[in-house]
C-alpha cells in the first residue's frame, strides 16, 4: 500500500486572513481540494492522512460534509514544527510496507506526472524529491561579507517528497533538530541519500496573499477541463 501525508499543520497567519490558507477559495473551491484531486488523479488508491492544526478539525469536517468525495482516511493534529507534524502523520499510518509521499497541502498545482515520477523513482532508489532550477541570482551572506553563488549548481526543492515507508519511520525516530528543514533532511541525517527528480514550475506553494493572486491567475489560464479537475 502507498500513502500520502498531506501537511497542513499551520493556521496561515502570513495570509492575514481569518481563514487558514489551505481552506481559502481558489476558483470557488478550497485550495486543499485542488491538491487532493491531483493526487487522486495520479494514484487513486493512495491511503491519505491529513495533518491539521487542532483548531481546524471542525472546519475540515464541515467542508467534507459538503463534499464527501474529499474525505480522507485519517485526520491528525499537527505538532510544534513540521518535523513533529510529519511524525504524527507517520504514526497514523497502518503497519506495513510501501511508499509514503509527504506533500504541502497548499501546493495545489503539482502535475500528475510529477507525483507519478516521484513514486516510481522512490520505489527504485528508496527516496525521491522534485527539484527545479533556481531562476533568481542567489548571494551567500556570512561574517566575511557576501558573494554570489553559481546558480547552475542550485536547485529549489518542492514536494511531494516520497520515501520507503519503513525506512522513513526509522529516520523519524530521532529527536528534532533545527537542521530538519524538510523530510529529505531528516532522511539524509541518518546517512541515507535522496534521488533528485524533475519537478515542475507550476508547483506553486501558496503562503502569502501575493501567492494566492498568482494561483488565481494561473488557474484562470488553464483549460476548463484541468482548471475544474
Amino acid at each position: 500500500m502507498h500513502h500520502l501525508i498531506l501537511v497542513a499543520g499551520g493556521t496561515g497567519t502570513r495570509m492575514h486572513r481569518s481563514v487558514a490558507k489551505q481552506f481559502l477559495p481558489l476558483g470557488g473551491r478550497p485550495v486543499i481540494f485542488h491538491t487532493l484531486e491531483r493526487f487522486r488523479a495520479a494514484m487513486p488508491d493512495l491511503h491519505v492522512v491529513l495533518v491539521l492544526h487542532e483548531s481546524l478539525h471542525e472546519e475540515w469536517q464541515e467542508l467534507v460534509a459538503g463534499a464527501p468525495d474529499m474525505a480522507v482516511d485519517a485526520v491528525v493534529t499537527g505538532g510544534e514544527e513540521r518535523f513533529h507534524s510529519v511524525r504524527n502523520g507517520l504514526d497514523a499510518l497502518p503497519e506495513g510496507t510501501g511508499l509514503v509521499a509527504i506533500h504541502d497541502a497548499v501546493r495545489p498545482f503539482v502535475e500528475v506526472e510529477t507525483i507519478q515520477r516521484c513514486f516510481t523513482v522512490a520505489g527504485e532508489r528508496g527516496a525521491a524529491i522534485p527539484v527545479v532550477p533556481v531562476k533568481d541570482t542567489i548571494r551567500r551572506i556570512d561574517s566575511e561579507g557576501n558573494a554570489p553563488l553559481d546558480r547552475a549548481t542550485l536547485r529549489a526543492v518542492q514536494t511531494p517528497q516520497v520515501f520507503d515507508l519503513g525506512a522513513l519511520r526509522a529516520c523519524y525516530g530521532v529527536e528534532y533538530q533545527s537542521v530538519f528543514t524538510d523530510d529529505a533532511s531528516v532522511w539524509e541525517a541518518q546517512g541515507r541519500s535522496v534521488e533528485l527528480v524533475e519537478g515542475d514550475l507550476h508547483n506553486l506553494k501558496i503562503t502569502t496573499p501575493e501567492d494566492l493572486l498568482s494561483a488565481e491567475a494561473f488557474l484562470s489560464m488553464r483549460s476548463p477541463q484541468v482548471g475544474n479537475s
